[in-house]
C-alpha cells in the first residue's frame, strides 16, 4: 500500500511540475496609495493553463487560471488565492479564499492607525469608544465564488478606436473575524469599523474607453458591499445597508512593463458619529493611485 501511495505522490508531482511548465506565467508586483495616507504592496502571480479549448471563437481561449496574491501594509498583511474559469470571452467563473491579518498604532504617538480589531462604540455592553485589541490577535478570511461578464464593441465593429468596454463582477462570499462573535462589529485595514461576521454580496461594474494611446483607459467604477445573512446569530442584516462607491478612472500605459491608474473616489459612507440608524450620505472619498510593474 505504501508503495502504491508512493507511486501515487510521485506521478501526481511530475504531472503537476509538467503542467506548471507548460502554462502561460505572469507576475505583477503593485503599490497603492491615496490621500489618506494608504500604501499598501501587493505581489501577483498567475498560471494560466488551457482548458476545454475548441476551434470556435467562442472557445478557442477557454482557459482556466491560478493566482496567488500576497500583500503588506504598514497596519496588515495578507494571502489570496482564486482559481478562475474562462469558459467564453464574455464569460468567466471564479471561486477563492483569503486570510489575513492586522496591528494596530499610533503615527507619531496622534494618528490611530487600525489593522485590525473590536470596534468597541458599536458593540452592545462595551462602552468605550475606539477599538478593541492591539492587532495580531486574530483572522480574518473569506471565501468567495463570482462570475465576470464581460464585453467589448470592437468585437461587433472592429477597430483600434472602438473599444467600448463593460465588465460586470458579481461575489458571493462569506467574511470573518476569528476574535469576533455573535453580531460584533470590527476593523480591517483603516476601514469604517462596521463588519460582521456574515455572507456578503459584492458587485463592481466598469464602463470604459480603451484607447491606443498612452492614456489606453478612461471610464468609471461602480462598486458596492451588501452583508445579508449573519450564520452565528441566524439573523438577516437588514440595518446597516449597502455601501457604494463610484470612481472616475483614469489608466496610463507608460510602457509594456510599466502602468499606472488613478481614481478618484466618491462613496456613501456613514454619518459621523455612526448611530443605530446607520444613517449614510454621498461624499468625496479619496484619490487613489495604483503604479504596477508587469514583471513577466
Amino acid at each position: 500500500m505504501k508503495k502504491i501511495i508512493i507511486m501515487v505522490a510521485v506521478f501526481a508531482t511530475f504531472t503537476a511540475e509538467a503542467a506548471f511548465s507548460q502554462a502561460e506565467t505572469s507576475a505583477d508586483l503593485s503599490l497603492y496609495a491615496s490621500t489618506w495616507g494608504e500604501m499598501l504592496f501587493d505581489f501577483a502571480a498567475r498560471w494560466k493553463f488551457p482548458f476545454l479549448r475548441g476551434e470556435s471563437p467562442l472557445s478557442s481561449g477557454n482557459n482556466i487560471a491560478l493566482k496567488l496574491d500576497a500583500s503588506l501594509s504598514p497596519i496588515s498583511a495578507g494571502l489570496a488565492g482564486d482559481a478562475v474559469l474562462t469558459a467564453a470571452p464574455f464569460l468567466s467563473f471564479t471561486i477563492g479564499a483569503m486570510a489575513g491579518t492586522g496591528w494596530n498604532y499610533d503615527l507619531f504617538g496622534k494618528v490611530p492607525l487600525v489593522g485590525l480589531g473590536l470596534n468597541r462604540k458599536m458593540n452592545d455592553g462595551d462602552p468605550q469608544d475606539g477599538v478593541s485589541g492591539n492587532g495580531l490577535d486574530g483572522t480574518v478570511w473569506n471565501v468567495h465564488a463570482g462570475n465576470t461578464l464581460q464585453f467589448d464593441f470592437a468585437a461587433i465593429f472592429p477597430g483600434d478606436w472602438n473599444h467600448v468596454v463593460v465588465q460586470v463582477y458579481n461575489e458571493i462570499q462569506y467574511y470573518a473575524y476569528t476574535k469576533a462573535t455573535s453580531d460584533e462589529f470590527w476593523f480591517y485595514q483603516m476601514d469604517d469599523g462596521m463588519n460582521q461576521n456574515a455572507f456578503r454580496y459584492k458587485f463592481e461594474t466598469v464602463f470604459g474607453y480603451a484607447m491606443p494611446i498612452f492614456v489606453d483607459l478612461v471610464g468609471v467604477q461602480f462598486s458596492g458591499t451588501l452583508p445579508f445573512y449573519n450564520i452565528k446569530t441566524g439573523d438577516t442584516v437588514r440595518d446597516v445597508g449597502l455601501s457604494l462607491d463610484t470612481a472616475f478612472l483614469v489608466n496610463f500605459n507608460i510602457n509594456k512593463h510599466f502602468s499606472i491608474i488613478t481614481l478618484a473616489r466618491f462613496s456613501n459612507g456613514f454619518t459621523e458619529p455612526i448611530t443605530s440608524a446607520y444613517e449614510r450620505e454621498w461624499a468625496f472619498d479619496r484619490v487613489q493611485l495604483v503604479a504596477t510593474w508587469h514583471i513577466k
